[in-house]
């Protein structure tokens, strides 16, 4: 099904449902219900005027209206009086067929004045224009499908249903929008009626000349040139603000090599980097809007490889670690703006977190933990009280308490004990859960 290159044209990243799921609704006269059923065992309809798939028959039986037998034939009672009222009918169909075939009602009942306002069918759309039953629909297509300027071509002009506000206007290469493929161009808007994305294409359905990407607000997003589905030359990348954010230079869909630079939302120097083989390679800077340097870090490859360094505005170390691949290794330091030690992470060569110690701005050691190489929890877990005074002691052996948990007042004095085995409490202790100030410190280093 060719709706699915639609929404990829579109940027969109959707579990895609099956398209029997579409809807096409529209107001029909039933004039006559066959004698007979079809081979199939279904009844067939004739109806006053063309439906949307072309031609002037539908078929259904109980199955494909939802109903149990008895509800069914009660239901074609009540349908022979309406034929020969000549009484209009909303139809909905599952979808037009691939093949000749005769569509299948999914639904048929009396018109309300609300929803037979015309004898034009309708096809719902999802947030993202492809086909979902009605009830879902926050869009309406209106068919059949007129004809495009471009030969080949039909004309599609898809709406909201609540404000009627155009949504996307373009054009298809199949009267079945559901078949086609948007070509030659489209333009998709916000709901507030303002431009969202104008899209030029070839009429192939690639995208093909100048492209650009709005904010609700009209302010420019986007804007870069395609050539036949490929990036080429300049593309521009702006914030909310106007303010430019990124410029990338493309040759034959691939980002040329070379210094690459971005911007705050205050059009600061926010980023540097150079690319090579399109990927980060060499030293990748951060910045503060004065212009400082907030980071410093060595790329491989597209990866972090080596020493990465963050900095206070004033240029004392803030953090540093080494890295191998993007996974960190070895030791890892955190620093108070006063250069004293705020916390010290063991990491071991696949990444995993050994050790940690947490120390407070007077330099007291509040939190103490430790790992084995498969990230179970080992030997005694601590933390202290900023007055140095112990507040929780846990023994943990393969990642369960074994041994005593003990926890302190601030004064010294004892809070209460228990002795565990294998993670089970002995006697009538009960499990003392960690002390606040160890949770605290724990969510502070879940953080890292």
């Amino acid at each position: 099904m060719k709706i699915k290159t639609l929404c990829a044209v579109l940027g969109a990243s959707l579990l895609w449902p099956a398209l029997s799921q579409a809807e096409i609704v529209q107001r029909q006269v039933v004039t006559a219900i066959a004698g007979e059923q079809d081979s199939e065992g279904a009844d067939v309809l004739t109806v006053a005027a063309n439906t949307a798939c072309g031609g002037r028959q539908v078929r259904m039986d109980a199955r494909s209206v939802g109903l149990d037998d008895g509800p069914y034939e009660a239901m074609k009672a009540r349908l022979a009086k309406q034929i020969r009222s000549k009484t209009p009918m909303l139809v909905t169909l599952k979808k037009c067929p691939d093949d000749a075939s005769v569509p299948i009602v999914r639904q048929i009942a009396a018109c309300t004045p609300a929803a037979c306002a015309d004898g034009r069918a309708r096809l719902y759309l999802h947030e993202r224009f492809f086909p979902i039953e009605q009830e879902k629909a926050p869009n309406v297509l209106v068919l059949p499908l007129p004809k495009g300027k471009l030969p080949g071509t039909w004309k599609v002009e898809i709406y909201s249903v609540a404000g009627h506000k155009l949504r996307l206007s373009g054009q298809v290469n199949h009267a079945d929008y559901a078949q086609g493929e948007l070509v030659g161009g489209y333009v998709t808007y916000y709901p507030n009626g303002k431009t969202e994305k104008q899209v030029a294409q070839d009429g192939q359905g690639r995208q093909h000349g100048i492209g650009s990407k709005y904010f609700p607000d009209g302010t420019l997003e986007l804007r870069g040139d395609w050539r036949h589905g490929l990036p080429e030359g300049e593309h521009q990348r702006y914030h909310a603000t106007g303010k430019l954010s990124e410029t990338s230079i493309y040759r034959d869909g691939k980002q040329l090599d070379g210094p690459v630079q971005t911007f705050d939302e205050n059009g600061k120097l926010s980023s540097s980097y150079t690319l090579r083989g399109g990927k980060m390679e060499g030293e990748m800077l951060t910045y503060f809007p004065d212009g400082k340097i907030s980071s410093r870090a060595e790329m491989q490859n597209g990866k972090f490889n080596g020493v990465s360094t963050n900095y206070y505005p004033d240029g004392a170390v803030q953090a540093r670690m080494t890295q191998v691949n993007d996974l960190p290794t070895g030791e890892a330091m955190e620093f108070y703006a006063d250069g004293k030690v705020k916390s010290r992470q063991q990491y071991g060569d696949k990444g995993g977190l050994l050790s940690i110690q947490r120390y407070s701005p007077q330099g007291v050691l509040v939190l103490e933990r430790k790992w084995d190489a498969q990230l179970r929890e080992q030997g005694t877990s601590r933390s202290w009280y900023e007055n140095g005074k112990p507040e929780q002691a846990i023994d943990y052996v393969n990642d369960r308490r074994d041994g005593w948990s003990r926890s302190w007042h601030e004064d010294g004095s004892l809070k209460g004990e228990c002795q565990y085995v294998a993670g089970k409490a002995q006697g009538g202790c009960g499990e003392a859960p960690p002390a606040p100030e160890l949770q605290r410190k724990e969510q502070a280093w879940r953080a890292l």
